[in-house]
């Protein structure tokens, strides 16, 4: 299935918080394979961390159980370095347009 994925983290700490978490995102989309696609920016004033599937869809096969176990890893992964954060994660199906 080919896919974007959008994924904006907020209400950040600090600046070093936001570096964190840009590490963290980095480090999250290398587990899943899904790094080359992958646009990440990260931001101090205000702090926040901002990606997108940038260079086109990502194509994922088996997307459903995939997305299920993504959206858990990000949760616990940005949890564990900013516990306050607000996660934006939002899929869109650019096949269905």
């Amino acid at each position: 299935m080919n896919i974007h994925l959008y994924l904006d983290i907020e209400n950040l700490a600090s600046a070093e918080e936001a570096d964190t978490v840009g590490v963290t995102v980095e480090e999250l989309f290398k587990e899943h394979g899904i790094e080359s696609w992958m646009w990440v920016g990260v931001f101090h004033d205000p702090p926040k961390v901002l990606t997108s599937s940038e260079h086109g869809p990502i194509i994922i096969t088996g997307f459903g159980s995939w997305s299920e176990q993504f959206e858990s890893d990000v949760t616990k992964a940005i949890g564990a370095v900013a516990p306050k954060a607000r996660i934006d994660l939002n899929w869109d199906y650019p096949d269905e347009a």
